[in-house]
């Protein structure tokens, strides 16, 4: 199992987890999306933000533990896409970085054609990533429904 990579040192296929306070600054030029997960990181990042480091941020509220709203699901790959599709990566974050951005870098994984999304997010990033039963069976359903 890989080890827990917190600080945005891993990038899967473009997409860089983060957990609740450390911010990757030092890549900003490559990053071109934020997407916070977490009302406690929202609140942190519009006290630190200001301009000219103003990246187009994605606030998609989901309850610890829990899962996105299919909907809101498609938001943050559209937000991801976009990004990634223009060469910039995107940073995702909640608070301790394992359950919910475990489960959109797995959805993400999955949709650039990995078989097991989940061990390999498990593997690259960390061993906790997609920390619950709902979670897991989320990003299979997710997945079977979008490929």
């Amino acid at each position: 199992m890989g080890k827990c990579r917190h600080n945005g040192e891993v990038s899967i296929f473009g997409v860089r987890p983060a957990s609740f306070p450390y911010f990757p600054f030092n890549l900003m030029d490559r990053i071109g999306g934020f997407v916070i997960l977490d009302e406690l990181w929202l609140r942190r990042w519009c006290e630190i933000i200001e301009y000219p480091m103003k990246i187009p941020t994605l606030y998609v509220p989901i309850e610890d533990y829990g899962i996105p709203t299919v909907e809101d699901m498609d938001l943050i790959v559209d937000f991801i896409k976009y990004h990634v599709s223009n060469g910039r990566e995107v940073v995702v974050s909640c608070i301790g970085g394992h359950g919910r951005t475990g489960t959109v870098l797995a959805i993400w994984a999955g949709l650039n054609g990995v078989e097991n999304p989940i061990e390999y997010v498990r593997e690259c990033y960390c061993e906790c990533a997609v920390e619950t039963e709902e979670q897991e069976e989320f990003v299979m359903e997710y997945l079977k429904k979008r490929l």
